[in-house]
């Protein structure tokens, strides 16, 4: 890891001067070559926004970068369909020097899980997966699961399944943040560390976690972990192709998502920067692009946290859920399937951290008054501070997305109250 100080980068006015172009509100957007494909564009009053409001974002986007909270940051908001906002600022390789771009690609890490439940709901709406069948019809291996309970492994319940990964009930753990039993057994068979994967491909962890008990009965409750990565097997083996592969063909070819990689191709890793520690107003590389085992040459394609793409392309994806399953001429999922996946599906007295969470989602629930959103929001995040959610009362999607880890959680909720202080009207 490298430690570097600001001043190197921030001493160059031209670097922010140029991240400051960034902002986009109507008016100022220039005309598509692909028409077909481009997102549509609005003046922001004339879906109900402040310009004036939505310029102060992006200036407390730019105070952030000064402030040194964050090296740069790219985000775009969207309502009614429309883009009204895209701004860039800072810097996006601290190592080069090379300033945020709005075709940046960054790590989204666990905004991937949203994506590998919308695949793997594509597969039940084709009726190549039941949501409530045991996953041992596809994972035969798993045939003999056990749970951890008192120190004695003793029978499922009931059977993992497909509904369970995609609610991350399903009794699996991650190793690396908890210290139970089962956690120490993850560590001991080596399936990840605090930021790689540590098994060659998703086979070979659905094998290793075979030889591990679960960490409670499937469906009991809500625990954060492997659920997406299994999740994203569940649909190799379903689909018989490689993640990647069902990726391109039914999400990122037909929603115009062109910049979305697990590996990244070495003709745009120009556009590929680096991820942060900040301490202090010092940052602390933690991964390059120079020197990056899990996004180059990659042979384990996680489903729960291994994309990279740009602000634009997650923007699609979640317009795609805002749209009720289509994007201009894309149906991707019927809007009945996706009203069911952002819905709180959880059991009574359970809850994802205060939310509720439906087939790959946070919901923001009823009188939860934690911040502006509506209930019925949905959304969720990443390791590296980007986040994003959908809000299906006020039509508004937004994305943000940094590259710090360890983001302090005031930060989304500045920003998330910002936007919501530009809407003028319903």
């Amino acid at each position: 890891m490298a430690r570097l100080e600001w001043g190197l980068f921030f001493a160059s006015g031209e670097i922010m001067a140029r991240a400051a172009i960034g902002l986009v509100l109507v008016g100022s957007l220039a005309g598509a070559s692909a028409a077909a494909v481009e997102l549509p564009r609005a003046a922001p009053e004339s879906v109900g926004m402040s310009s004036a409001r939505l310029a102060a974002v992006a200036q407390k986007m730019d105070a952030l970068v000064a402030a040194r909270e964050f090296p740069g940051m790219t985000a775009m908001i969207a309502r009614r369909g429309q883009v009204v906002y895209q701004h860039s600022t800072g810097v996006l390789d601290v190592e080069t020097g090379a300033p945020m771009r709005d075709d940046s690609l960054l790590r989204v890490y666990s905004m991937t899980k949203p994506i590998t439940s919308v695949a793997a709901m594509t597969l039940v709406e084709d009726g190549e997966l039941l949501l409530d069948a045991p996953v041992t019809r596809y994972f035969p291996e798993w045939r003999d699961l056990t749970v951890l309970v008192d120190g004695e492994n003793v029978p499922l319940t009931g059977p993992v399944t497909a509904r369970h990964l995609l609610m991350h009930t399903s009794g699996l753990t991650y190793g690396y943040y908890g210290d139970t039993p089962v956690d120490r057994m993850y560590r001991e068979a080596r399936l990840i560390d605090d930021w790689d994967y540590l098994t060659r491909d998703t086979r070979e962890l659905v094998a290793k976690l075979a030889d591990i008990p679960l960490l409670f009965q499937p469906g009991s409750r809500w625990h954060y972990g492997f659920s997406s990565d299994v999740l994203g097997h569940l649909v190799e083996r379903v689909s018989g192709k490689p993640l990647d592969a069902f990726f391109r063909e039914r999400l990122f070819e037909p929603l115009g998502m062109r910049d979305s990689f697990f590996d990244v191709p070495p003709e745009v890793v120009d556009r590929f920067g680096t991820d942060h520690y900040v301490n202090d107003g010092e940052v602390v590389v933690q991964d390059s692009p120079r020197e990056d085992p899990e996004f180059i040459d990659v042979t384990f394609l996680s489903g729960g946290g291994g994309l990279v793409m740009t602000a634009e392309d997650y923007l699609r994806f979640a317009l795609v859920m805002q749209g009720g399953g289509r994007l201009q001429d894309a149906r991707i999922l019927s809007p009945t399937t996706v009203d069911l996946m952002t819905t709180d599906l959880l059991p009574e007295g359970t809850s994802a951290g205060g939310a509720g969470f439906g087939l790959g989602f946070a919901v923001v629930l009823p009188g939860a008054g934690r911040d502006a959103r509506s209930p019925g929001s949905y959304y969720w995040g990443g390791a590296a501070g980007t986040f994003f959610w959908v809000d299906p009362a006020q039509e508004l999607v937004a994305v943000f997305m940094p590259q710090r880890i360890g983001s302090p959680g005031w930060i989304q909720q500045t920003l998330q109250n910002m936007v919501y202080a530009a809407i003028d009207r319903n």
